[in-house]
């Protein structure tokens, strides 16, 4: 372990843009996360749920994932996610994170089955590590019972490192509730805790806390950099609150959608506005309100060439 880059910092969740046929668009990826990793991010995060990782098939996003890395993103600064609850999809997904040299691999748990119970989400993750033949890759957790319905609680992360030991080594948080964090932080303090939410983060990083994997860095990344690195500092207290209110304002409007939408702009690349069906694009009147909310907090929408 000790020749693998330290987990912490500011995670760019990256959005996944895709063609009409709602095919990966690595090309236009590429250049994202290289933009993201120039602003100050330690690494990126693809495959989410910010990156509609649900939507894509296995093998879909192993071939994207490699194509990444030879279009020259480092397969280091990558924590590509597992986000199935088909066991062999989710090996083979851990299998490819490893062979490319991923830096870690996000954990979403299975969430078709109802409460299926602590023993089970081990033995899921278990088999998964066992079919997959992965033996050395990181493993974070992924903690957002919102989608999953499965709550990564004290009581589960004990047996999971009882089970795993150093293998697992970090938590994302993504409840949004600093408490969560916090109580994780104070139980696992030899694990890297981050938050997905930018209201959390100060609080979270000033108790230990190893920082934040979410969307709001594919806008802005380095605002996220310049608060983790002076959480309660008064340089960085209007960026603090306007980072507040670019949150509400983003994920009262779609979310990703909208994050999709304000790249489209950026971009000048109406394409980066399409979704993988079941989602929809965020409709152009209210892309034009977010962006004068966003105004307000001090926000100016620069082409990014």
């Amino acid at each position: 372990m000790s020749n693998k880059a330290e987990l912490s910092g500011v995670v760019c969740a990256a959005v996944t843009p895709v063609d009409a046929a709602y095919r990966i668009n690595v090309a236009a990826l590429a250049a994202h996360c290289d933009r993201v990793l120039s602003d100050g991010c330690s690494f990126v995060s693809v495959f989410g749920t910010t990156g509609e990782g649900a939507s894509f098939s296995t093998g879909e996003k192993a071939e994207a994932l490699a194509a990444l890395i030879a279009a020259g993103i480092p397969a280091d600064r990558q924590v590509p996610a597992i986000m199935t609850p088909v066991l062999t999809e989710a090996a083979d997904m851990l299998a490819a994170a490893e062979a490319q040299g991923c830096r870690a691999a996000l954990v979403l748990p299975p969430f078709y089955y109802t409460d299926p119970g602590d023993p089970a989400i081990v033995a899921f993750i278990d088999a998964m590590i066992d079919r997959s033949g992965a033996s050395d890759i990181d493993l974070v957790l992924y903690n957002i019972p919102r989608f999953s319905r499965i709550s990564f609680t004290p009581a589960l992360v004990e047996a999971l490192l009882h089970r795993f030991g150093g293998r697992i080594v970090g938590i994302k948080d993504s409840t949004g509730d600093l408490e969560n964090s916090l109580t994780l932080v104070r139980n696992f303090p030899d694990l890297a805790i981050f938050t997905g939410d930018d209201r959390v983060m100060p609080a979270l990083r000033v108790a230990g806390g190893a920082g934040m994997i979410g969307g709001m860095p594919n806008l802005f990344a380095a605002d996220a950099v310049r608060i983790l690195g002076a959480p309660t500092s008064q340089e960085t207290e209007a960026l603090r609150t306007a980072s507040a209110q670019r949150i509400e304002l983003v994920d009262g409007n779609g979310g990703l959608s909208a994050i999709k939408a304000i790249l489209a702009r950026a971009y000048d690349d109406p394409e980066w506005t399409r979704l993988v069906p079941p989602l929809s694009a965020t409709p152009k009147p209210a892309v034009d309100a977010i962006l004068a909310g966003l105004a307000k907090t001090g926000y100016a929408l620069e082409p990014v060439a």
